[in-house]
């Protein structure tokens, strides 16, 4: 029998890898070992996790008592899923969402799926790092026809906005304010981490994935409130999922739920990745200060290195890290991992630093600022539409997102006119070693022009 994908995975697996990326788990080192013989079907005596009974309940109410919401589901799609239900249940069609720039790009395809108009506000980018910092406030972006408001909190780098603040002012003008925590579900663990969304916001997503002991697709949403419409948020879900749920992942995000409820682990993995940036930065790597401290952004342009150059350095010596871009490399450290892994990779950095590194500066790229769309997202993505090399697509409208992934923040949105520093960066990603999603052998599908 032929499995390419299974024998490649399980040979790369079989390294014994140390994992800086997601899932939380890392490897399966903090999983329960009777996961896969749950992998059942819905039947009298499982339930069903989209209209639950007794023992689905229940975990979904120990899940709101955790966070504090007014409502919490169990889901198997991902954040993808919930970010897709709690824009349709907060903004009618047609309607408009006010999203951060560095949203990411599930929340444009919701919209183009939804017949939803989007428009971005711009985030503050930091110099130093090139990594998008938090909102402090939106109150100047919001317009009277405003239905509802989308920002990422944590980001990808661990960067928190004001949600205290931003939910206020969306509170002032009658509106919803969503927030895609899906890199913060572990925030309630320990009073040193960032306070979650959950107690402002009135929908909140979160990957349970990627920081704690669930498999890939578990996430939790949260409701609070009446700004959201609940009944409509909830038929989405059922929408937007598979109507066969994996019990196996919603086993997992369950007893996930259940370690984060005794908060002891995280406090040790604070700790130990505060002891790591201290001495990180004794070897001269320079350190980003996100919110969360157990995101780890290591900046090695004083090296004349590439983030990309940096994790495939590093991949080499059987460390996977989170992602990279163009000057900073991301760790997500979790209680999976050892105090020997972040030993291993101190030592590992050690030696590329002083193997490879060419003392030239890397040359710091940031990402175009967003325009307003030309089309709606939904117009563009159902428009008449051609294939174009990325170099040929200057002036036309793009049908598809465009985005470095990790971490899948737009480059060039959906509806967006593409323009030559949109193409120049793209390929100075490519160039540099990174990806980028939304391309197809360097061709970029747009609509098609009319005679």
């Amino acid at each position: 029998m032929s499995a390419p994908l299974y024998e490649r995975i399980k040979s790369y697996v079989s390294q014994n890898r140390i994992s800086f990326a997601m899932p939380g788990h890392k490897g399966g080192r903090g999983l329960e070992n009777d996961l896969l013989s749950l992998d059942v079907t819905e039947l009298s005596g499982t339930e069903n996790l989209h209209c639950g009974g007794k023992y689905v309940q229940s975990a979904q109410r120990l899940l709101s008592e955790l966070y504090g919401s007014g409502e919490s589901f169990i889901l198997t799609g991902g954040s993808t899923a919930a970010v897709q239900s709690m824009i349709c249940g907060a903004v009618k069609k047609g309607g408009l969402l006010l999203a951060s720039a560095d949203c990411h790009k599930s929340v444009i395809n919701a919209c183009a799926l939804l017949g939803i108009r989007v428009r971005v506000f711009p985030k503050e980018i930091d110099g130093e790092f090139g990594v998008p910092l938090g909102a402090k406030s939106v109150k100047e972006y919001i317009t009277d026809d405003t239905d509802a408001v989308m920002v990422t909190s944590p980001n990808y780098y661990g960067v928190c906005s004001d949600i205290k603040v931003i939910a206020g002012e969306c509170r002032d003008k009658g509106i919803p304010l969503l927030v895609d925590e899906a890199h913060g579900a572990h925030f309630v663990a320990d009073s040193r981490f960032p306070e979650t969304a959950v107690r402002y916001a009135d929908a909140v997503c979160h990957s349970a994935h990627k920081t704690l002991n669930a498999l890939t697709g578990a996430a939790y949403l949260h409701l609070n409130g009446s700004l959201i419409n609940r009944d409509r948020t909830r038929e989405a879900l059922t929408m937007f999922q598979s109507s066969s749920p994996s019990y196996v992942i919603a086993a997992s995000a369950d007893t996930a739920r259940g370690e984060l409820a005794k908060g002891n682990a995280w406090s040790g993995t604070y700790d130990m990745c505060r002891e790591f940036k201290e001495e990180i930065r004794g070897a001269g790597v320079k350190v980003f200060e996100s919110d969360d401290v157990t995101r780890l952004v290591l900046n090695f342009s004083r090296f004349g290195m590439t983030g990309f150059e940096v994790s495939r350095a590093l991949s080499k010596k059987g460390i996977d890290v989170e992602m990279a871009d163009l000057c900073n490399i991301v760790l997500i450290v979790t209680p999976s991992n050892t105090s020997s892994d972040l030993d291993a990779l101190k030592k590992a950095i050690a030696q590329i630093v002083s193997a490879d590194a060419s003392g030239a500066d890397v040359q710091r790229v940031l990402p175009p600022p967003p325009c307003n769309q030309t089309l709606s997202p939904s117009d563009a993505f159902f428009a008449e539409r051609v294939k174009l090399p990325l170099e040929r697509a200057e002036g036309r409208v793009s049908c598809v997102s465009a985005a470095a992934y990790p971490p899948g923040i737009p480059v060039i949105y959906t509806g967006e006119t593409i323009r030559r520093e949109h193409i120049d960066y793209i390929n100075y990603i490519l160039s540099a070693g990174g990806e980028v999603t939304g391309l197809a052998d360097g061709k970029i599908t747009v609509t098609e022009l009319k005679e």
